[in-house]
């Protein structure tokens, strides 16, 4: 691992701070099926994790899939109900971003709306560690993740360059995004399902992540070998 020179920990949302993931993966599974394009909650997870609403979008129909104008609203009115009956923290995240937050600045970088990142991070408890300022959706760039224009807004937020910077991420597209921008990634597999996993560490390793973890725990110690104390 490289010397401890990190001044900003830039988190992932779904799936890094909240187990919102597999939520998403079935609402859209279950709309995708009942359209006529059938796909377990499984594949979702695989194949679009990380991905912009767009971008799923863009790729379904490129295989032939026929969605109504108004699929994505659709996909986030069927999300919603669960993320506010449903939705959690992943356990043991908290005491990992108050860490973080000991030690450098913080930032939130997701492809989500930022409406829906600020609710779902008052909705889980995380509000009072990070805030909004510190929150950004890649729906507020030209391109968002798996492109580098989000961390590279980010960045530019709080004038640094990519060297100074650390990215967790659980999905190898926003792991991606944050390769292009010049920035290094811990990838993190704490919320990814069993039968993902092998295909995530090997991604992870491609693009170059100073380590793969699999738990909230292991994450913990490798952010207090990377970052400074005070």
């Amino acid at each position: 691992m490289p010397d401890p020179t990190y001044d900003l920990v830039i988190f992932d949302n779904d799936g890094v701070l909240i187990d919102s993931e597999k939520l998403a993966a079935r609402g859209n599974a279950e709309l995708l099926t009942g359209l006529g394009y059938p796909m377990t909650a499984e594949d979702c997870e695989r194949r679009f994790a990380g991905l912009s609403d767009r971008d799923m979008v863009a790729e379904l129909r490129a295989e032939g899939a026929v969605l109504p104008d108004d699929f994505i609203e659709q996909m986030y009115a069927i999300s919603e109900h669960a993320f506010l009956t449903e939705l959690e923290p992943i356990a043991g995240v908290r005491s990992v971003v108050e860490l973080a937050q000991s030690r450098a600045a913080i930032a939130v970088a997701s492809n989500a709306p930022r409406a829906n990142v600020l609710r779902n991070l008052i909705t889980t408890g995380y509000d009072d560690l990070i805030p909004a300022a510190a929150c950004f959706s890649g729906l507020d760039v030209p391109r968002p993740k798996p492109a580098p224009d989000l961390h590279r807004g980010v960045l530019s937020h709080f004038d640094l360059g990519p060297e100074r910077a650390l990215v967790i991420e659980d999905s190898p597209a926003g792991a991606s995004g944050a390769r292009a921008a010049g920035v290094d990634v811990i990838g993190v597999l704490y919320a990814v399902p069993d039968e993902i996993k092998p295909q995530r560490h090997e991604a992870f390793a491609a693009l170059g992540a100073l380590a793969v973890l699999d738990s909230p725990a292991q994450l913990a110690e490798t952010l207090r070998q990377l970052l400074p104390e005070e």
